[in-house]
């Protein structure tokens, strides 16, 4: 039985009132199509296809995630490819300063210098090169560093070479493989001058029997050269200068202040004697020469040098005047003048040489005479220096008047030799006997390349000589000291399973001997063939530096491929998975106007049928 409360619909109200709703339904779902752009937008809607496209998707968003990495990894290279060509760079100004030092290779002062200056501008870019390479990293990636493998020498074998009086600073650098090597100093450190110099130095400074000699000191020894200069003029003071690097004598010699001037102070007239005097004064030096000159006879002393002080002389005017006046007696005694010229020659009160003519009463017995004084034709010098340096040579005053000024240097040859032995016998040596340019010691670092590295020590040129004495010896051992890693290698996935991928190495641009083989420029390009090792690393490195660019390029060109391929099909997966949930919007557009018109004839439908229950008011 009905409720009273109920109301009663009929079938046919009932009946459009069920599509209405129906319909309103529909519209409902096509209008979140056409708001969505999805045909599927859960389970519901459509589970094969749904579960289909989130495959698709998530396989997409995977890749993409992929594409970011990969994207991260092309930026990665590139800055190391970067890095290299600036290194590049700095390779070609290296390789410009060897072109230099090669056009500055003589041995004189300012050759040398030029040489130590380009050296130390080498180095200098050798470390910026270092520098850059620890400078190309991206996010914690650096493809230009290596593996960390690193080979070096131990600290103990550098102890023991440096406990070697006289050497210092024992370092391995440029180390390619493992070795050990032997080092010995050895020799009696005689000194000597380099033979052409000597020449040179005599040709050039007009001396005699120059020679540099002595032995180098065991505390105070000097690799220097040696320097002569002259100064002064012709008939003037005039000076040698002869220094030992720093150590330096100044001789002062030909002053031309002697003089002897001859006078006479009795005229000879019919029963007077003539009477002349010789007059010796000014500074007196050792070889000087005194002439007299009387009735056409010439009389000669040189000053004698003073056995206790170099470069003077004993004598003095009055001695001078004394031997002369003695010779000149002695020529009358003898004959050698005439007697019935000259009759007496003494040294009066005044130390003038008095020489007195033979009286004549019928006429004026006169003579002749004349006095002059020269500077030695000849000056010994020896000179002795703290390095062990002996310096000693003749001057030839007329040979030195004609060469003129300047200054010479002799290369200090020594008799002191380190030498450093490979595990594969080859021996390195460096030697004070050499000429400079031909792996001659030298005080400071030198350097010693083999194929397996270069040993470097920093001679003490004072005290080397100790060691040489006792042939000191000891080993220098280079041992791998840190493992080769992966820490900045780049691995680089391309699929979402983790089953493609790629590694990119890390190459090793430094300049150690793990990658460029590109050392320091080996003692200050002293040598050529300390320059011609610096292009021989230069070459080297050029060649790695194309290698490691190739390197990266090929794993770029790779990487940039798969980068495309994975952008390109993640853009096929979203497609796919649209193609089975985007609505066709033109389709629904036409079903919601279609629904939307049915909703329109079901309103008046059920409006009809309502008609019917109003028409029953028309019967009150």
């Amino acid at each position: 039985m009905a409720n009273i409360n109920d109301v009663t619909l009929t079938a046919a109200m009932r009946n459009n009132l069920l599509l209405l709703q129906r319909t309103d339904d529909k519209i409902q779902s096509v209008q979140n199509k056409l708001a969505t752009g999805n045909k599927i937008n859960s389970a519901l809607d459509g589970p094969t296809e749904f579960f289909a496209a989130k495959g698709l998707n998530q396989r997409a968003n995977d890749l993409a995630s992929l594409k970011d990495a990969m994207g991260q990894a092309v930026s990665t290279i590139q800055a190391g490819d970067t890095g290299i060509t600036s290194i590049e760079k700095l390779t070609e100004q290296m390789r410009g300063l060897t072109t230099s030092a090669l056009g500055s290779l003589g041995n004189d002062a300012a050759s040398v210098a030029t040489r130590k200056t380009l050296a130390e501008q080498f180095n200098t870019l050798k470390d910026q090169i270092d520098q850059l390479a620890n400078d190309s990293g991206y996010q914690g990636k650096n493809l230009l560093v290596g593996n960390g493998l690193r080979i070096d020498s131990t600290s103990d074998s550098r102890f023991s070479v440096n406990s070697i009086t006289g050497l210092s600073n024992a370092r391995t650098t440029n180390v390619v493989s493992i070795d050990t090597y032997a080092i010995r100093v050895s020799g009696d450190g005689t000194i000597e001058g380099n033979a052409t110099d000597i020449v040179n130095a005599e040709f050039d400074r007009g001396l005699v029997g120059l020679k540099l000699s002595g032995t180098v000191s065991s505390t105070l020894g000097s690799f220097n050269d040696v320097s002569i200069e002259t100064r002064g003029s012709v008939g003037r003071l005039r000076s040698f200068t002869v220094a030992d690097g720093d150590e330096s004598r100044v001789i002062q010699y030909f002053d031309n202040t002697q003089d002897a001037e001859a006078g006479t102070t009795t005229a000879a007239t019919s029963g007077t004697a003539q009477v002349s005097t010789v007059t010796i004064d000014g500074t007196i030096e050792a070889n000087d020469i005194f002439t007299v000159k009387v009735a056409g006879i010439t009389f000669e002393y040189v000053a004698g040098a003073d056995p206790n002080v170099q470069y003077a002389t004993t004598d003095t005017a009055e001695s001078i005047a004394t031997k002369l006046a003695a010779s000149i007696s002695a020529a009358i005694a003898s004959g050698r003048l005439s007697s019935s010229l000259i009759s007496t020659s003494t040294v009066n009160a005044s130390g003038q040489i008095e020489v007195t003519g033979v009286v004549d009463t019928d006429a004026a017995n006169d003579f002749t005479i004349t006095a002059n004084t020269t500077n030695a034709l000849s000056f010994a010098i020896s000179e002795s220096f703290a390095s062990g340096s002996v310096v000693s040579f003749t001057v030839d005053r007329l040979a030195m008047e004609e060469a003129g000024n300047g200054t010479s240097t002799i290369e200090k040859n020594y008799n002191i030799q380190i030498s450093v032995t490979g595990l594969s016998g080859e021996v390195i040596s460096r030697d004070g006997m050499n000429e400079r340019g031909a792996a001659k010691l030298a005080d400071g670092e030198n350097a010693f390349a083999f194929e397996t590295g270069t040993v470097r020590l920093t001679v003490d040129e004072e005290k080397i000589k100790q060691a040489a004495s006792v042939s000191a010896a000891e080993n220098v051992i280079t041992k791998q000291q840190a493992d080769a890693n992966t820490q900045n290698d780049l691995t680089v996935q391309f699929n979402e399973q983790g089953t493609n991928e790629i590694t990119v190495l890390s190459q090793n641009v430094k300049t150690d001997g793990q990658g460029l083989r590109l050392d320091y420029a080996q003692n200050d390009w002293l040598d050529r063939a300390d320059i011609e090792k610096a292009i021989e690393g230069l070459e080297y490195a050029k060649q790695e530096l194309r290698n490691a660019s190739q390197a990266l390029s090929t794993n770029l060109n790779v990487i940039t491929t798969r980068e495309s391929f994975t952008e390109e099909f993640s853009n096929v997966l979203v497609e796919g998975a649209n193609k089975l949930t985007l609505a066709d919007q033109n389709e629904e557009g036409t079903k919601l106007l279609m629904l939307q018109t049915r909703q329109q004839l079901g309103s008046i439908s059920l409006s009809i049928a309502n008609q019917q229950q109003q028409a029953i008011l028309q019967l009150f």
